[in-house]
């Protein structure tokens, strides 16, 4: 019996239980071209510690996708505080982005092919009963048609406001480095708990990424950095962790993605901190 346990703009989530195994299903209101199904065959044989498992799909009207049970939530909810859910220490936040990053480099640099997520963004970073994460809806990814990180499709848009790339907005030019900008505003999310777009008053919005690069694009912007900082953070909040993680996700952010960092630079430069 499924009940439903989430609803977004890509489909609604149920909760099912399917041969003794907990398992989240994803109806989508995508068509599902025989290209498209060939596509998903080959992502159900990827798994990766860091992304949550496609265990297969069915086609019956619409396209149903069919995910392992994650049961901790997104990041999203522990973030905003969603549940009466403690805050995420800096720690936490900080393993959490490393294994996210883990997730996404495996599937630009190590699957074959290649894959492009489209649709990074906090709400699709789920959050398992250990507290670390996996990028979710793998299964709406696109097959990018070269190896490498330079590799450009046109497609459609898909993604989320706020977090979609300039050249992706514009062009719907899909690379690596599309990906790469989503994650920076995930850092930024890390850092701050604020929403992609930050409602500054009741008719004024601005996006996250704007934010942060006026605090550090300032003279001294670790003085002013505080101001964006979580609050439930606390006095003891590492400062100087916290100012390395906004200045990768202000690299993972420019506008021209050839200057952005690939995944795998991001997993060194999280590991470090």
């Amino acid at each position: 019996m499924a009940h439903m346990i989430g609803e977004g703009g890509s489909g609604t989530v149920y909760y099912a239980e399917l041969r003794g195994e907990k398992v989240a299903i994803k109806k989508t209101g995508m068509q599902a071209s025989k290209e498209f199904q060939v596509e998903l065959k080959v992502l159900a044989h990827i798994h990766h510690l860091n992304l949550v498992r496609l265990i297969g799909y069915c086609v019956e009207g619409s396209l149903f996708l069919v995910y392992e049970y994650i049961e901790n939530g997104n990041l999203t909810q522990h973030l905003r505080g969603s549940g009466n859910r403690d805050p995420l220490p800096w720690s936490t936040r900080l393993q959490i982005a490393l294994d996210s990053a883990r997730g996404l480099e495996y599937i630009h640099e190590h699957t074959v092919p290649v894959y492009i997520h489209r649709d990074i963004k906090s709400a699709n970073i789920l959050i398992d009963r250990n507290f670390r994460g996996k990028v979710a809806d793998f299964g709406l990814a696109k097959l990018s048609p070269q190896a490498g990180t330079t590799a450009l499709i046109h497609s459609g848009l898909v993604g989320t406001f706020g977090y979609i790339a300039p050249e992706y907005a514009n062009y719907a030019e899909a690379s690596p480095k599309a990906d790469v900008y989503a994650f920076g505003v995930v850092l930024y999310e890390l850092i701050s708990a604020k929403p992609a777009i930050v409602k500054t008053n009741d008719s004024d919005a601005r996006g996250l990424v704007t934010l942060f690069e006026n605090v550090l694009n300032q003279p001294y912007p670790r003085e002013h950095l505080c101001e964006l900082i979580d609050p439930r953070l606390g006095d003891n909040c590492p400062l100087d962790s916290v100012h390395k993680m906004a200045q990768l996700a202000k690299a993972c952010t420019v506008e021209n993605p050839k200057l952005r960092p690939n995944m795998r630079s991001v997993v060194v430069a999280l590991a470090s901190l």
